[in-house]
């Protein structure tokens, strides 16, 4: 019998405050089904959930528990649509192809707001909305193109000049921003839970500290093979984003996984919470350095944006994302800051999520770039269409690597020193 992985949570804020879930069992004897999933994170929680209400079987494993990953990590927003403009999908897909990605995308705030209601997951689920902060003309037209092209309702969306997004925001940093009335929040590892809760009760089989080793075919199925067992299975999905790993080295290519950090303050005084982000709206920006925050339901302003992690919880350095939050918010100076956590957001180079074919009988959903929560919901629906040879809201795309991918971390490293410097100018800050 093989020593199997154990699961280390790191010291986060949504760890210390998530509903109870008992570890489920790592796998121990071969079992046979239809479809087998790599991965207990959003997308393949909501794959099994998917296909659980077509009275569909399927296993799920996961190298540690359900919402290990980045889906228990997160800032926790769900953000509508995607942050490129549709205008840039390229000339690969027809244009009944564009408006179903679309309609898939700009629906996917919905269906997560409706699973969670329909089936009681208690994730400290709000819809304020989602506020999108930019600076300069050229944020303005931004959020102008990107509403007209994503062909949002006017009743959906509503542009804030300066004085409107200081009183909702309780800071002056922004000339201008986006507030969509679809967006929201969840505690994003209750939500997990709460997917993973859901699929125990349809029947799916769960299995934690199992990590997929290797995969080969017999005959017409797939053989997964785990420290102390396999699983026969007619159809593969793979599902682990930006955890993804050497297992399937292709798909480890596809996409870049870069570090987000995190940092979480000790529950605001009344004074302050009354204050920042009275509303309670999500809400995020597009200068140098995207930055993420929210408070959360007690009170604690929860504040992230990119970062260097070697993903060993005890070497985070979140002071820069502290800093940020005290030029936004400068009360924030004599507050505490109670919780700091990281995680791997998959990038990818179009700026898109992918769906990918990437073997006979064998798909992926992935690359959320940065806005999983909803995105991953959706995809997990979309795969389980996939799979009972249904027609997707996305293209199915062929599995293509990210040229001299080797490298990754130098360009990322590049990019993030361009950033910051972008970042000073942009935010007109003082070093």
């Amino acid at each position: 019998m093989k020593t199997l992985p154990s699961t280390t949570w790191p010291n986060s804020l949504w760890h210390a405050s998530a509903t109870p879930f008992e570890d489920v069992p790592p796998l121990r004897g071969n079992m046979s089904t239809d479809i087998a999933i790599i991965g207990a994170g959003y997308t393949g929680l909501s794959t099994a959930l998917h296909l659980a209400e077509s009275e569909i079987d399927s296993i799920v494993i996961d190298r540690h528990q359900p919402g290990w990953g980045c889906s228990g990590r997160n800032g926790g927003q769900v953000n509508p649509c995607w942050k490129v403009l549709p205008d840039t999908f390229g000339s690969g897909f027809s244009d009944s192809e564009k408006r179903a990605m679309i309609r898939t995308a700009s629906s996917a705030c919905d269906l997560l707001f409706d699973l969670v209601d329909f089936y009681g997951i208690d994730c400290q689920a709000i819809r304020p909305g989602y506020i999108l902060g930019v600076i300069g003309k050229s944020g303005k037209d931004f959020v102008e193109s990107w509403c007209q092209q994503w062909q949002v309702p006017e009743t959906a969306t509503k542009i804030l000049n300066r004085e409107q997004m200081a009183s909702t925001l309780g800071s002056n940093h922004y000339d201008i921003g986006m507030l969509d009335r679809r967006g929201g929040s969840v505690q994003p590892l209750s939500y997990a839970r709460g997917l993973a809760r859901v699929c125990q009760s349809k029947g799916v089989s769960l299995f934690g500290n199992t990590p997929a080793l290797g995969f080969e075919r017999t005959g017409d199925r797939w053989r997964i093979n785990t420290p102390n067992a396999s699983i026969t299975c007619n159809k593969l999905v793979m599902a682990c984003n930006g955890y993804t790993d050497e297992a399937w080295p292709d798909l480890k290519k596809s996409i870049v996984p870069v570090a987000s950090l995190i940092s979480a303050t000790q529950p605001l005084p009344t004074h302050l919470a009354d204050k920042i982000l009275p509303g309670r709206h999500a809400v995020s920006d597009i200068a140098g350095l995207p930055l993420y925050y929210r408070v959360d339901e007690n009170n604690r302003l929860v504040f992230g944006g990119r970062g260097s992690w070697t993903g060993q919880e005890g070497r985070l350095d979140t002071r820069s994302i502290r800093s940020a939050a005290v030029r936004l918010f400068p009360e924030l100076s004599q507050i505490g800051w109670e919780y700091d956590w990281g995680g791997y957001v998959a990038m990818t180079t179009h700026h898109r999520p992918m769906l990918m074919q990437i073997a006979n009988n064998a798909w992926a959903g992935m690359g959320y770039n940065g806005r999983g929560v909803a995105m991953a919901t959706m995809m997990g629906k979309q795969l389980s269409l996939v799979l009972q040879d249904r027609t997707p809201g996305l293209p199915v795309e062929e599995l293509n690597s990210i040229p001299l991918h080797q490298f990754n971390k130098i360009g990322i490293a590049c990019r993030m020193v361009s950033g910051y410097l972008s970042d000073r100018l942009v935010r007109r800050l003082k070093p």
